[in-house]
């Protein structure tokens, strides 16, 4: 039911794509030039742009120069538009186009052509059907603009066209897997804040939750661990899912906490399961079943701290890596934006970044060779440990009340050197 609500809405919401009738996807006629003929043969076809079919415009080429003025005024309405120009999508079912539903979608006129684009990329798959009436044209026209030697019909170009088009259907096999779980640690804080989980392709989304557990030591389910968001947490790419354990059952004096207890307790295992058949961005399910194992330790309460950090400068004509280890894992999506080294005129430093060492150690390996001189490690105040313990603020501190002991500049900065130090 579930994947059966999901075409459906992929359905209805997707935009076009399509070929031309008779013309390869690709090999899409020029616009007419200026000055051609009004009596030229309108040309109606779709211009595909992405490689896997999925984005493409649909485009009217030589239809009657005299009806083109009129579609640019502010009376022209989604409806007119639909009237003689329509862009559907065609079940496997339908026998009738009209009852098909549109693709959302926006028109305009570039010059001598009209155009629709949709508003979101096609479904691999899915047929889609445009369709041009021309004495409809002249008649949208001649409704907005008497005269201009249009009238209703036009007896020259009376003929509808057709192009339906039906993007390639993605393949079948899976080849999607989770490639990380962050953090990685084997014992993590009883109040652990969130698990980001990395994919090797882009994933679906509108369904995490219906393919996540959390199993305590005796296989059974933990129920409400999770906080479910109707806007998922996805990266950009699709390819990293962050998962929130609810608040309300980590920070102490909150309902939720009180009426179903923490969701972990310190000394006792817990298994967090990723189900196979979790769909990917190709509706596929993904290669296998996922499973962490983690112990429960102690809470963590305390934010933490750059001047506790170690770190260990590189030696100055090299390019090895400067190491900065931590005394507790952070948060590793923050750790990729929010640790930077800039040199003493304030520049960023560009290199490659790992983090390794179950997330106590951050590794920047320069561009160039290190030069020697005064450099500065810089720490948002919004990098946080896996409890969301931030620089800036402790998880638990009470928002309501007065907050003592907090940063509240923007970053921290620890200055270091490379090279001989000064005398």
């Amino acid at each position: 039911m579930i994947a059966r609500r999901r075409l459906l809405t992929g359905i209805l919401a997707c935009g076009a794509l399509s070929l031309a009738v008779g013309v390869a996807p690709r090999g899409i006629a020029a616009p007419p030039a200026a000055g051609e003929s009004r009596s030229e043969a309108p040309r109606l076809q779709w211009k595909v742009s992405a490689s896997d079919g999925t984005t493409a415009t649909v485009e009217l080429v030589g239809a009657d120069r005299l009806a083109l003025p009129a579609l640019k005024l502010p009376e022209m309405t989604r409806e007119l538009w639909n009237d003689f120009l329509s862009v559907r999508v065609l079940s496997g079912s339908s026998t009738d186009p009209k009852a098909a539903p549109p693709v959302l979608g926006s028109y305009r006129v570039d010059g001598a052509v009209i155009r629709f684009e949709p508003r979101y990329p096609l479904e691999p798959g899915v047929r889609y059907r445009a369709e041009f009436d021309p004495i409809q044209l002249h008649a949208v026209a001649w409704k907005l603009s008497p005269g201009g030697g249009l009238t209703e019909r036009d007896p020259r170009t009376a003929s509808k066209l057709v192009a339906e088009f039906s993007p390639p259907k993605r393949s079948s096999k899976p080849s999607t897997s989770v490639t990380g779980l962050y953090p990685t640690g084997s014992t993590l804080p009883e109040n652990l804040l969130r698990f980001y989980i990395h994919f090797s392709s882009p994933m679906s989304r509108g369904e995490a939750y219906d393919h996540l557990r959390l199993l305590d030591s005796t296989g059974k389910p933990i129920a409400a661990a999770f906080l479910e968001l109707h806007e998922e947490l996805w990266s950009n790419d699709g390819m990293r899912f962050t998962l929130l354990f609810d608040p309300g059952r980590i920070k102490r004096g909150l309902r939720p906490r009180e009426e179903l207890g923490p969701i972990f307790e310190a000394g006792k295992s817990y298994e967090l399961v990723i189900d196979r058949d979790w769909p990917d961005a190709n509706g596929n399910p993904l290669r296998g079943e996922f499973r962490k194992h983690f112990r429960a330790g102690p809470e963590d309460e305390t934010s933490p701290d750059p001047k506790t950090w170690t770190i260990r400068p590189a030696s100055p004509g090299s390019r090895d890596p400067l190491e900065v280890r931590f005394p507790e894992p952070l948060d590793r999506a923050l750790l990729d934006r929010l640790v930077a080294v800039e040199d003493a005129a304030g520049k960023a430093l560009l290199g490659r970044v790992s983090i390794e060492a179950e997330e106590t150690l951050w590794r920047l390996t320069p561009q160039a060779p290190w030069r020697p001189g005064d450099y500065r490690l810089v720490v948002g105040t919004e990098l946080e440990d896996v409890a969301g313990n931030s620089v800036g603020r402790p998880f638990e501190v009470d928002l309501v009340g007065p907050i003592t002991h907090q940063i509240t500049t923007q970053t921290v900065a620890r200055p270091f050197r490379i090279g001989p130090a000064h005398h």
